[in-house]
C-alpha cells in the first residue's frame, strides 16, 4: 500500500470583475526518518509543481534527507530536529530518496518519490 500523507487545499481567490480564480496549493509533505525507515516510503508528486517536504527526525540517530536526483541533500538531524525542503521537479519517472548519514545509503531507510506529468 502506498501511503501518500499530501493534501492539496483549493482556495478562491477574488479578482474583482474578471471573476474567481483557483488556486491550488499543496500543504508541505511529511516525511519521518526512524532508525531503519523512512515514513512514507512512496511519495507522489507532480512535475512542475513546487514540492514542499518537512522532514522530521524521531530516530534514535543522527539521519538526514537526500534525493540526489533533485539535488536535495539536508544537514544532519539530531533526533527530535525537522528541516523543510522545497524544489520543482524538472522530469518524470521514479527517483529514489534516502538517508545516508555516512555517504553511503542507510538499510531499510530509503522510498520512492514519483514525478507524473504536469497537470
Amino acid at each position: 500500500m502506498r501511503a501518500l500523507y499530501q493534501t492539496v487545499l483549493v482556495t478562491a481567490v477574488s479578482l474583482g470583475a474578471a471573476g474567481w480564480l483557483n488556486v491550488v496549493a499543496a500543504a508541505p509533505i511529511q516525511v519521518t526518518l526512524r532508525d531503519g525507515q523512512i515514513l512514507p516510503s512512496a511519495i507522489d508528486v507532480d512535475k512542475g509543481t513546487t514540492v514542499q517536504i518537512s522532514v522530521r527526525n524521531e530516530g534514535t540517530q543522527v539521519h538526514n534527507f537526500v534525493i540526489p536526483d533533485f539535488y536535495i541533500f539536508t544537514q544532519n538531524l539530531n533526533p527530535g530536529e525537522s528541516v523543510d525542503v522545497s524544489f520543482v521537479p524538472d522530469k518524470t519517472g521514479h527517483f529514489r530518496y534516502y538517508s545516508d548519514r555516512q555517504g553511503v545509503p542507510e538499510p531499510g531507510m530509503q522510498g520512492t518519490m514519483t514525478v507524473d506529468g504536469e497537470q
